[in-house]
């Protein structure tokens, strides 16, 4: 499969389960349309800039779906994909999450390593999707995202996120979540003793 051009189509291949097309410097996702039976798909290490919104009406059943190492911008068209339980799209060129995964309810594993993801605001949202249980914004072969160097990211995901099992690469222990919500607590009553404090020296001077 190593010659395959930019373009390729599957017609043809109506039973196949499982596809694996990786370094073959693919541009589209199109021609995997044609194969309405699949339930693994590896689309690594190829040039795919974009999810084209209409790829996965005809996937059903994909369980598994591998993107890592390609050149995609933003998470979208996977509302389709109800039975996706493990997506892994590391090495991208993504900044944000935004609410691209709230349909894909059975998701369990997501590998978000080595993207330009550099903020805490999508991170609750992923609190929706009670079934997943292994997160990774930071991973040794792929690298991390600039999320993972702000204060407190470990905390602010262990609190927020309390489905999670594995975070990077780490299984979680529970002294770990119990200092993450102590800490998180403590901070949070901090703050808004600051605001509290600041209204009300402000409204001294007016």
């Amino acid at each position: 499969l190593q010659t395959l051009p930019g373009k390729v189509s599957f017609s043809g291949m109506h039973v196949l389960q499982k596809l694996c097309v990786t370094e073959c410097g693919l541009t589209t996702m199109a021609g995997v349309t044609n194969c309405p039976q699949l339930t693994h798909l590896d689309l690594s290490h190829n040039a795919i800039t974009r999810i084209e919104p209409a790829v996965f009406m005809k996937l059903p059943r994909l369980k598994t779906l591998w993107l890592n190492e390609n050149r995609i911008r933003r998470i979208e068209g996977l509302e389709p994909l109800t039975n996706l339980k493990t997506l892994w799209m590391a090495k991208n060129q993504l900044t944000g999450i935004y609410d691209s995964l709230e349909k894909t309810v059975a998701l369990e594993e997501l590998n978000l390593a080595g993207n330009k993801i550099g903020h805490f605001k999508d991170i609750p949202a992923l609190a929706r999707m009670d079934k997943l249980t292994s997160l990774a914004f930071s991973e040794p072969h792929f690298g991390e995202n600039p999320v993972c160097a702000l204060c407190n990211y470990s905390t602010y995901c262990l609190f927020h996120l309390q489905q999670l099992k594995v975070l990077d690469a780490n299984n979680i222990a529970d002294e770990a979540r119990q200092l993450a919500e102590a800490t998180f607590m403590k901070k949070k009553m901090y703050y808004n003793m600051r605001i509290k404090t600041l209204k009300r020296n402000t409204s001294n001077v007016i």
